[in-house]
């Protein structure tokens, strides 16, 4: 090889080496960037050149600078809208302006004013219906009940009370106790969202068999004695009966409408006597007692926070207990995740290489799930990068060298002497 000609080889190492340090550069420098990706070098030899038998190399390149897709640890957060993928997708975020789709893994996300969930660019998180919106003002009207669920025990050693039932619907509330021999208070909401409390009052009547009334405050139902203290009948006499073993028989039993609940400043309601339901209830030798009660009524509610689980569902919480789905968050994956085009922020377009995204929900079709409250780190090796560093700046130093030999070697040809 000309003595040229190692000075252009030596400059071609000198050019792969000083960009393959700007590489290990720009990876220590990203350290603490969520969801970058350790940008990988590969280098290749530029084609030699052949005289006879004699084959004498022309240098190297920087043939491709990669991001291998490589799981990166997670930081647990307090935010809950500071997302992570574990597994495989991307985040897939909207450019309102241009219309542009981008994929990426940093999952920091928050609300903008808008109640968009958005990243620190405010590109726009996308679900299965677009942008995800959540908002800050959502509420939920209230709902009256329309269904009870009560589950007791009745204790089988219960004697009949002396004392009946009162004869008219309105008594004191310790003429209703005195005549029975359990009571539960169950609260239920109106049309308006209002809290209203049921009393459910249970007497033995035979063996095995118990009537129930069902009473509400006088004070809450008749306009004409809002100072009221007496409980009002508001359900037909039901009962229950129970088989030799305690279980109850729901075809011998009876359950009544539970009507006459026109509240004051609340409307009227009705829960009719199929929607009392009394399942698991038992008759047995220990004392009375309440195992569960539930209801589908609920006072209006306003939005106070979210959830999103590993299948990406955002489930917003509201004031009154209830809860909303507000959205679904989507994921895409590529046939080829190496080769996306990275377009900086962490931010990725699909390639011809790639292949076009394939979207769909977390934790389905091979899409990895979502972790709320935690960030996937930077997957960079700090010791690794300063072994490559050194090993750059070895190789750009020798390289030199070359140069510096090959231009004494010059100068000697140059100061040659007939």
């Amino acid at each position: 090889m000309s003595i040229i000609g190692s000075l252009f080889t030596a400059s071609t190492a000198l050019d792969a080496f000083g960009n393959s340090i700007n590489v290990t550069g720009n990876n220590i420098a990203n350290l603490n960037t969520a969801g970058f990706k350790t940008s990988q070098l590969q280098f290749a030899d530029l084609l030699p050149t052949v005289t006879g038998d004699i084959e004498t190399g022309n240098g190297v390149l920087l043939n491709n600078v990669s991001k291998p897709f490589q799981q990166g640890a997670m930081e647990t957060t307090s935010n809950v809208t500071d997302l992570a993928v574990e597994g495989n997708g991307f985040f897939v975020v909207k450019n309102a302006t241009t219309g542009t789709s981008y994929y990426t893994r940093a999952g920091q996300f928050h609300l903008d004013a808008a109640g968009k969930l958005v990243n620190g660019s405010g590109l726009a998180l996308q679900g299965s219906a677009g942008d995800i919106t959540v908002g800050n003002t959502t509420t939920v009207p209230a709902q009256a009940t329309t269904n009870l669920a009560l589950q007791f025990n009745l204790d089988a050693s219960s004697a009949s009370p002396a004392a009946a039932f009162p004869s008219t619907a309105d008594a004191s509330p310790s003429a209703w106790t005195s005549a029975s021999n359990f009571s539960s208070v169950t609260t239920i909401y109106d049309a308006q969202g209002n809290a209203h409390d049921l009393d459910f009052l249970f007497r033995k009547t035979a063996p095995n068999t118990w009537e129930y009334r069902v009473v509400a405050k006088r004070s809450e139902i008749d306009p004409l004695a809002p100072n009221s203290s007496e409980l009002r009948q508001v359900a037909a006499p039901g009962s229950l009966v129970f088989t030799a073993d305690g279980q109850l028989d729901t075809n011998l039993s009876t359950m009544t409408d539970i009507s006459g609940l026109n509240w004051v400043g609340g409307g009227s309601q009705n829960i009719p006597a199929g929607s009392v339901n009394f399942a698991g209830t038992v008759q047995y030798d220990q004392p009375s007692t309440l195992f569960s009660a539930s209801q589908d009524g609920y006072a209006q509610g306003s939005f106070t926070g979210l959830a999103i689980d590993a299948q990406g569902v955002i489930t917003g919480q509201l004031s009154n207990g209830t809860s909303s789905v507000l959205g679904t968050i989507a994921l895409a994956n590529f046939a080829n995740v190496d080769d996306l085009d990275p377009q900086g922020d962490t931010l990725f377009l699909p390639s011809a290489e790639s292949g076009v995204a394939q979207t769909g929900a977390p934790n389905q079709g091979g899409l990895g799930s979502l972790v709320s409250g935690a960030l996937e780190l930077s997957t960079v090796d700090l010791a690794q990068q300063f072994v490559a560093l050194i090993s750059s700046q070895r190789a750009f130093q020798v390289n030199s060298r070359i140069i510096t030999t090959a231009d004494q070697m010059y100068a000697d040809a140059a100061n040659l002497k007939a």
